[in-house]
Order: C-alpha cells, then structure tokens, then sequence
C-alpha cells in the first residue's frame, strides 16, 4: 500500500515561525473572490524542476473529476508560456478560474495573505504558493490522496486557513514545502502543536521533530509551521499513481 508522501519525509518541523516575521503586506489576487482555494505559479522557477510540473497539475484534485483533465491541461499550456505568474481560483461546483498577466488588481479579487510572501522566501526556488480559507477543502483533498499523514489533517482541522509554498532543493533530490495553518486564537495554535508532539516518533501518523521553543512562539503568532523535505523521487512516483 502506498504510504502518505508525509510519511516519506527525511525531515518534518515544526516551528510558529522559524524565520523572522516581517508581517508583509498581503497579496491581492485577480481571481473570483468566491474562490475557496487559490493558487499561485511562478512558471520561471519550475524550469529545471523536476517535480513542478506534477505538483502543478495535482492542483486539478480540488474540482470535480470530470473537470480535472481539461483543468490539468490548461495548467500545463500556462506553465509552457512562460509568464511571470499566473493564478488558478477553485469555486465550488463551477470550473477553475485560471488567469495570468499582472494579477493585481487594486481593489477586488481574492486576498492571500502576506505570510505567504514569507513562505515562498523560505523554500527553495519556490514556484507555488496555495491558501485555501476554510482549510478544510485542502485538508479533505490532501487525506483523500493520502499527501498528509492523518496526524496532520487533524491538527490542521480547526485552522481557519492555510497556506501551502512549494520549492525544490538546489540538486533537485528533495521538494520542500511549508504548511502553515493559522488558528483564531494562541490557544488552539498550541493545543494543535501538542497533538502533534504527541505523536513524536510515530511514522504511521507523522515524522515529526519540534525545535524548542516552538510552543511559545506558536502561541504567540498562531500560527503552526510545518517544514518536509521529501526525495523528489517519491514524489514523483506517488503523483504518478494518481
């Protein structure tokens, strides 16, 4: 049985925030505000990649399955244009709203939020970035493809949103990604991490490790960030099974 590409990981860590947050200003998307989920693609930085077209085009589990094809292809054309970004909305029961050009309007659209800026600083010739606000659409996709152990999905279940940027190491062996969930209150930011750190050791939930001082600046921010570093080989191999 495939494992969780989670479970795959050479390192999981979680941290409030491990970089210095800067409280960058938010990102103002020209996408349907309906949007539930919305993603963000740097075309010039999947050149090379070598798992950024797979990744891209598993963005089509958040529409229907009889929307996913024709969604996967229209990705793969915006990618092979190579503009400088282009952004797919997911509305529910409709078809994706896929959109290049400048992408900032100066009023309207959908918002990603500025954490996300700090993110994509954080991987690795990052190319993606995916906010979903609720969470729950990206937690209910990523169980359903098993991409996250289900320790994770459970402690993401009570975020009001999260955010997703996606990069490869240098050498191209390993995809690193940062999850972050953003909690109401420090309170259940904490309690998320405990569930977590409970779990310390246990590959059949989650490959985890906890920098100390993670609970203080966990509630402090609420927020929870989880980093893996994942063999892009077995990325690959698990998307391909799709």
């Amino acid at each position: 049985m495939r494992r969780p590409l989670l479970l795959l990981a050479v390192l999981a860590t979680a941290c409030g925030l491990g970089w210095h947050w800067t409280h960058p200003s938010d990102l103002r998307i020209d996408l349907d505000p309906r949007s539930r989920e919305v993603a963000l693609l740097f075309p010039a930085e999947t050149k090379g990649r070598r798992a950024a077209e797979a990744v891209a085009r598993a963005l089509a589990e958040f529409t229907a399955p009889d929307r996913r094809p024709a969604l996967r292809e229209k990705i793969s054309r915006q990618l092979a244009r190579g503009e400088e970004r282009f952004a797919v909305g997911f509305i529910p029961d409709r078809d994706a709203d896929v959109r290049g050009g400048t992408l900032e309007p100066s009023a309207g659209g959908k918002v990603m939020p500025g954490l996300a800026r700090v993110q994509l600083r954080g991987v690795p010739h990052g190319y993606l970035l995916l906010h979903a606000a609720p969470a729950q659409g990206l937690l209910e996709a990523a169980g359903r493809r098993r991409w996250l152990g289900h320790a994770l999905v459970e402690a993401g279940a009570q975020a009001e949103s999260a955010t997703i940027a996606v990069g490869e190491s240098d050498d191209g062996a390993f995809l690193v990604a940062t999850v972050a969930f953003a909690y109401r209150t420090g309170d259940e930011a904490e309690a998320a991490l405990n569930r977590l750190t409970e779990k310390q050791g246990d590959f059949e939930a989650l490959g985890f490790a906890a920098r100390p001082g993670t609970d203080r600046l966990t509630r402090q921010t609420k927020l929870l960030v989880v980093r893996f570093d994942i063999e892009t080989d077995l990325v690959l191999q698990a998307l391909g099974r799709r």
